[in-house]
């Protein structure tokens, strides 16, 4: 079975944080990876679906499984649904121009990072090519609750956007007292269509 080579894993590395570099407020992972298909194409195997999984591609559980090394290493942050490049990911992106040193660098990255929490479960192997034979199994857990919150946070955007502005209104004055703040003027609906609240850390700031 073709296996997937520390330059491969290297050449999706490169690829995500190309992307990123043109968006510094970062980007939905599903955007991300579909920008990814044109910036390093997939091979024919990463086309492929796993035999046992045929409504998941190849490709795209590969290309998270390739980032793992990354996001340990500080080139990439992930949260709420979107990826981030930082600035030693530009770094290093600028600075290594080979994609299987690349990967090397990220990977021992990854290991200094795994010395220091001795009980953190092993998310790397050190031969790529058994990886790839793993990788079904070995990532399918992590990338389905990464996968589930992007989803969850995909929705909840697009949720919030879609409300009356009024009920969002309401929303952001229920967000501010569970916070801790006093809402002392949450403004009714007018003709002027305003959006209007007073909200202080201090119950007595509005007297």
């Amino acid at each position: 079975m073709p296996g997937i080579t520390r330059k491969r894993v290297g050449e999706l590395q490169r690829g995500i944080l190309r992307i990123l570099l043109d968006y510094p407020e970062g980007l939905p992972a599903k955007e991300v990876l579909q920008r990814l298909e044109q910036v390093a194409p997939p091979t024919e195997f990463e086309k492929a679906h796993y035999p046992k999984r045929p409504d998941i591609r190849r490709f795209e559980k590969m290309a998270r499984f390739s980032t793992i090394g990354p996001v340990k290493a500080g080139w990439l942050v992930k949260s709420k649904g979107r990826w981030y490049i930082t600035e030693e990911g530009k770094k290093a992106y600028h600075q290594i121009q080979d994609p299987a040193e690349f990967a090397s660098e990220a990977t021992r990255l990854y290991y200094e990072w795994r010395a220091t929490k001795p009980s953190a479960t092993s998310e790397l192997e050190e031969e790529l090519p058994e990886v790839a034979s793993t990788i079904e199994t070995a990532t399918d857990a992590a990338s389905t609750v990464e996968e589930a919150e992007e989803t969850a946070w995909t929705e909840i955007e697009q949720y919030v956007k879609g409300m009356n502005p009024y009920d969002l209104q309401n929303l952001v004055a229920a967000l501010l007292r569970a916070m801790g703040y006093y809402v002392y003027w949450n403004a009714p609906p007018g003709p002027d269509k305003g959006i209007d609240l007073l909200a202080h850390n201090d119950p007595l700031a509005g007297c």
